[in-house]
């Protein structure tokens, strides 16, 4: 059986699954629930199986890894090897970052058919609404505009550092601001990288790159 965009329910299942363990791991940075590691290292080896996957289906594995450098890097878990605390807390959150990037894909390739002012501007107006909610549940947060500012920088830098949610709803909105934060970054890249590649001038360069190498090649 398919689902409506013509996905196998299995895949569509799995997609979602992951979606929601991706950002159960994420959750990890603010809350100790005693089964942290069982859940950032489940993630990691659905995920790690998944690329294992991916590469042995690949025509070109050279290529395939090549195209995909961050997929690599949270494929394996430097984190784990490195013993300078610091450097692999920030390996751990690129690790986090490029695996919820990952599993939110379907959601970027669809936001990608939106118009991107719209999706930009809903974006906004969601954080917005959030922060209703967390200056009321986060006592931390001295003022309407301090939980703005914490609000947009979760959204921007992943991990908002600066700011750790004492409540389970300031838990669960900042894993939100994380999500949507990994989501907008992909949106944005991918539509800048399309619109250079397809601009006339970058296609100019890359015919007459293309024919150089053939010319030298032949």
């Amino acid at each position: 059986m398919t689902g409506s965009g013509g996905k196998p329910n299995v895949q569509i299942a799995y997609e979602i699954g992951m979606f929601f363990l991706a950002a159960f791991s994420v959750s990890t940075l603010w809350v100790n629930t005693g089964v942290d590691d069982y859940i950032v290292w489940g993630t990691w080896a659905a995920f790690f199986v998944d690329f294992l996957v991916r590469i042995i289906k690949s025509e070109d594995r050279v290529e395939f890894l090549k195209a995909n450098p961050l997929i690599v890097v949270a494929a394996i878990p430097l984190d784990a090897i490195f013993q300078l605390a610091r450097f692999a807390r920030i390996l751990h959150l690129l690790r986090l970052k490029t695996i919820t990037k990952y599993y939110t894909m379907p959601l970027i390739k669809f936001l990608k058919k939106q118009k991107l002012y719209v999706v930009l501007g809903g974006a906004t107006l969601f954080i917005l609404l959030l922060v209703i909610p967390l200056y009321v549940a986060e006592s931390e947060l001295s003022s309407f505009f301090e939980t703005i500012y914490v609000s947009f920088f979760s959204v921007v830098v992943f991990y908002a550092a600066g700011f750790e949610p004492e409540t389970l709803i300031g838990i669960i909105i900042t894993v939100i601001y994380s999500i949507l934060g990994v989501m907008l970054h992909g949106l944005i890249i991918s539509t800048v990288f399309d619109r250079v590649f397809n601009s006339d001038w970058f296609q100019t360069y890359w015919q007459k790159a293309k024919k150089k190498k053939e010319d030298i090649a032949s």
